[in-house]
């Protein structure tokens, strides 16, 4: 049987491609669309990361305290005057599989934070990064693979899968809103 991590990249290719697609459109040297870029996780990240720590993350990642990267976010919005965006309705996360669904594109979403941040620093030096460059990526990304493998699969598949396509979705729907708010 192939890896777990294997099986939800192959079956989330296409959102995955949905998501970058999505949030390509936006004009990262441009204060304007890195601020939507922002708002639009900022959409997203909060209420996933809550809803995630109420359903007992912590049990499955004994790191997570040092993964949520929810603070970080806000203190970028807020270095940009922004205010925190309304968040979308979460993933549903009933279970320890919808649990790591949620989780692997939460963590997944952190690895090419560090390739936006130095473009958005070649345009403005000064902008606030905290949030792409939240966390040592090249040690959490496989700590997180690892449990993955460790303890998930003896999970649900359906349910973890769901989930996983719940949060691609939202990640989707986040940045096609903050594309088209009129802020004027």
């Amino acid at each position: 049987m192939a890896e777990l991590r294997t099986r939800l990249r192959q079956a989330t290719a296409a959102l995955h491609e949905q998501v970058d697609a999505a949030y390509s459109g936006f004009a990262l040297d441009q204060p304007d669309d890195y601020r939507r870029f922002l708002r639009a996780h900022g959409r997203v990240l909060g209420a996933t990361e809550i809803a995630l720590e109420r359903a007992g993350v912590a049990e499955l990642l004994d790191d997570w305290p040092r993964r949520a990267r929810r603070h970080a976010l806000l203190a970028d919005l807020a270095e940009l005057g922004c205010p925190a965006p309304a968040p979308l309705q979460t993933p549903r996360i009933n279970d320890l599989a919808s649990c790591w669904g949620v989780a692997y594109v939460l963590e997944g979403s952190r690895l090419g934070g560090r390739v936006l941040a130095r473009r958005i620093r070649q345009a403005d030096p000064t902008a606030p990064v905290r949030y792409l460059e939240h966390g040592d990526v090249a040690r959490l990304w496989p700590a997180f693979l690892a449990r993955l493998e460790q303890t998930a699969p003896d999970c649900a598949w359906a349910p973890m899968l769901a989930a996983a396509e719940a949060t691609f979705g939202v990640f989707t729907a986040a940045a096609a809103i903050e594309r088209n708010y009129d802020y004027s």
